[in-house]
């Protein structure tokens, strides 16, 4: 289960050093599935305070929408944009409206819920006719670089190793999820960010920054010291004169069913054969 009290203050610290640019990369590829859609959305659901790019989009290509944000912060990042009303809401517990929204997006923020399958439903049932849910979702493979040198370490340090990352959701599992919960034309697309540093701090302050760490109640609860670190960067694959930290993430999207959405005919409707075109 997820520890929900250091969930809270991980995202409200967040807020005192807050570094947005990595979201902001997630952003862009949001950013782009939307670009090529033609429907001026006017009620938006954004779930997760997670990057400012995506809030000055918004409010360029969407100037008459209304936008709100959930999040389960207490604190949220500052906005000059006055048509946001950011509400401090955790998604487990969110009690969802019907068709109310009809557009909702999310930025690396519904792999901190307790459920996939219950926050799916409960966007389907806040989309309007002809809504169109879009979100980023890390992969199992997030950060491999990483994970393979924590783990190294702790074999080194304490004959065994820690959960220092949240399991993310595999491949099928997220396809068979949108299936189930009756998205219309599901996509899941898989992407990769990769980014180089020259200090190793520079990269686990940024990694640091995104909240990610473990916040199930079977986390490990002390600190670690500096030799963990200079072990950490000793295990760490470099490639010559820089680190590489590996990002992979999951793409997903769908739409809520509505009379104007194309429908595969029945078998037998057809009028054509295929024997016709061959």
């Amino acid at each position: 289960m997820i520890n929900k009290k250091y969930l809270k203050n991980l995202r409200c610290k967040e807020i005192n050093n807050k570094n947005d640019f990595i979201f902001d990369l997630y952003n862009e590829r949001i950013m782009d599935s939307l670009d090529v859609i033609n429907i001026k959305f006017k009620k938006i659901l954004i779930l997760g305070d997670q990057g400012s790019e995506i809030y000055k989009y918004i409010h360029k290509r969407f100037k008459e929408a209304q936008v709100t944000v959930y999040d389960i912060k207490t604190k949220f990042s500052k906005s000059d944009l006055d048509i946001i009303k950011k509400s401090n809401i955790d998604i487990d517990f969110w009690l969802p409206q019907e068709k109310e929204f009809d557009l909702i997006i999310s930025n690396f923020y519904l792999n901190i819920c307790e459920d996939l399958k219950k926050i799916l439903s409960k966007i389907m049932k806040s989309l309007l006719p002809n809504g169109f849910f879009l979100a980023t979702l890390p992969s199992p493979e997030n950060f491999s670089f990483l994970r393979s040198a924590m783990m190294k370490t702790d074999m080194q340090l304490y004959g065994g190793t820690y959960n220092r990352f949240n399991r993310a959701p595999e491949l099928h599992t997220i396809i068979d999820l949108l299936k189930k919960n009756n998205f219309k034309i599901p996509l899941v697309d898989y992407e990769t960010i990769d980014l180089t540093y020259k200090r190793f701090n520079k990269l686990l302050n940024d990694v640091r920054s995104m909240n990610l760490s473990y916040y199930q109640k079977d986390k490990k609860n002390t600190f670690e010291k500096k030799s963990y670190f200079a072990k950490l960067k000793d295990n760490f694959e470099k490639k010559s004169d820089h680190f590489n930290l590996k990002s992979n993430f999951y793409i997903i999207s769908g739409w809520k069913d509505h009379s104007s959405l194309q429908k595969p005919i029945r078998p037998g409707q057809a009028k054509n054969k295929l024997a016709d075109f061959l």
